[in-house]
Parts: structure tokens; sequence; C-alpha cells
């Protein structure tokens, strides 16, 4: 039978460090201590995902001033494509930062909803630029998938960081992020435990953990204007992510489906200097096109 009601935030540290390939990064999660948050008021939108729920147990936990919007759930109400309802809630509710974490993420379906995706990924984050004042900040939470993009997904987030990046804001790069809703491990550990588990194995994939995937939104409020990845080098076989998880199960391996990259890509081809920061556990990736340039002539 299933494990009833499991999500992948009950995931052991055990099966966390087996995904992952290394332990968390513990610099990295130590960033919500830093005294730059005391005072600041953040807003964060699609906060009734995992990765916004989780952030805001953080904030929560650290006394952080923040208003939680999403089209769903149990917060105040912000529909981003909607250009007047970003000025009302960012005029009301005056941020220091705006966390936006609302989008369509998923690869697949973004090959299925373009014109959707496009709405939400990339005129949602212009509506966040253009409706804020000049102290706010916009923190971009974006995807592997804009490295080198070759589905609708990855390119959306790809423009959506440049409009980010041109206004100075930052950018949240995000790896597959494991506990959060929906994924592969979610999904395998619902899967009955006499029947056998789906697994792509020819796919190779980078992970972070939930806490990383908030804490670098936090980081890249603290150092400014730049585009950011956690330092996470093991690039993951499925079916070796599946056997340590699952030593005992009967697999049954399956093609990739449309829109899924074979290898994840750790840097696109443009991204050429690399600085680490915070004990190694962040990297600032600065690539051709983030030079001083003039986009006036």
């Amino acid at each position: 039978m299933p494990i009833m009601d499991w999500n992948c935030e009950n995931m052991n540290k055990d099966d966390l460090v087996k995904v992952l390939g290394r332990d968390e990064h513990s610099a990295l999660l130590d960033i919500k201590k830093d005294p730059f948050f005391k005072d600041k008021k953040i807003l964060i939108t699609g906060a009734n995902g995992s990765i916004g729920t989780h952030l805001i147990e953080i904030f929560e936990e650290v006394g952080i001033d923040y208003l939680a919007t999403d089209v769903e759930g149990n917060m105040e109400y912000l529909d981003i494509t909607n250009f007047r309802d970003c000025v009302s809630i960012i005029r009301k509710y005056n941020p220091d930062f705006i966390v936006n974490i609302a989008g369509l993420k998923y690869a697949t379906k973004s090959e299925h909803q373009t014109w959707k995706t496009v709405q939400v990924n990339i005129e949602g984050t212009k509506n966040l630029l253009d409706a804020c004042a000049g102290n706010t900040k916009v923190i971009l939470t974006s995807t592997c998938k804009s490295c080198n993009p070759e589905i609708v997904y990855g390119a959306t987030k790809l423009i959506a960081e440049r409009m980010v990046l041109n206004s100075g804001g930052s950018i949240a790069r995000y790896f597959n992020v494991v506990q959060s809703q929906g994924n592969v491990f979610e999904i395998w550990n619902n899967v009955p435990t006499d029947e056998p588990i789906k697994v792509v194995d020819e796919c190779n994939r980078y992970f972070i953990s939930v806490d990383e995937a908030c804490s670098l939104a936090m980081f890249a409020m603290v150092n400014g204007s730049g585009r950011y990845i956690v330092n996470t080098p093991h690039h993951r076989n499925m079916g070796d992510v599946a056997q340590a998880l699952y030593p005992v199960r009967k697999k049954n391996f399956i093609a990739r489906r449309r829109g899924d990259r074979k290898d994840e890509i750790f840097l696109a081809t443009s991204e050429n200097e690399t600085r680490l920061l915070l004990k190694d556990s962040v990297l600032h990736i600065i690539g051709d096109h983030d030079r001083n340039v003039d986009f006036t002539g």
C-alpha cells in the first residue's frame, strides 16, 4: 500500500543526502539569522506553493515582516498578470523586496500551455517590475532550464531573468528542489509497495533542498543585483537516485517525456565567470550579457 498523505517535506535527512549526493550547505541555511532582514518588508508572490509556504515558515521563525500573496489559498489575492492588482498591492504594502515565486513551472505542461506560460512568467514579471517604486527590488526565482533553453518554460524564465537583471534586481536560480510538490519523489513514494516505480534512468539532474532554495532567495536580497545558484556540482543519474532510495523496489525504466532534458545544464554557454561566496555554498554567475552595457543607443 502507498504511504498516505506523504509529501516530500517529510523526507528524512538520510534520504535527502542520498538525492543531493552531499550534505546541505549549513552556511547558506544560516542566512536567515543575518541582521540585514531587521525592519525589511518582503512581499511574496506565488506563496501558496511548497517553496512559498516554506519561506513563510522561515520568516515566521525569525520574525521577518512579510506579505504572502497568491491566486489561491488563504492569503492576500494577487494575480501578477493583472497590472492594476500589482500596483495596488505594492503601493499598499510598500515592500523593500518582492520574491517572485509565482510562475508556471512544469516543463511538460508549458509545451501545451504556451501562451499562459508567457503571460505568467514574462508578463507577470514585467508587471511587478513596472509597479515597483524606486525602493523596491525584485528577486526572481528561476530555473536551470533557462540555461540554453530548449522549451517554452526555460525560454520564458530566461526572458524574465534578463528583465529583472536589467532593472537592478536579482536572480535565485534553482536546480530541482527535492521537497517541491508534485515531483518524482512524491510520485514514487505514493506508488503501492507491491508495484514497480517508473524511472527515467537516462536523465541526469542537479538537486537542492527546499531550505537551500529559500535561503538562496534571501541571500540574493543581502548581496545585491546578480544571478546566484547553490553550489551543487554533483550530477545525479536518476537511476542511481532511485536505487539509493529504493534498493529493493522493482523499477520500470521508461523514456523521458516531451520537454524533459536528458542532461541538466549547470551553466549556460554565455555564463563564463563564477565567484564562490559564503564558504563556497553559493556561486555568483556572470555572463557575457551581464557587463555594463549602454542599452540607450
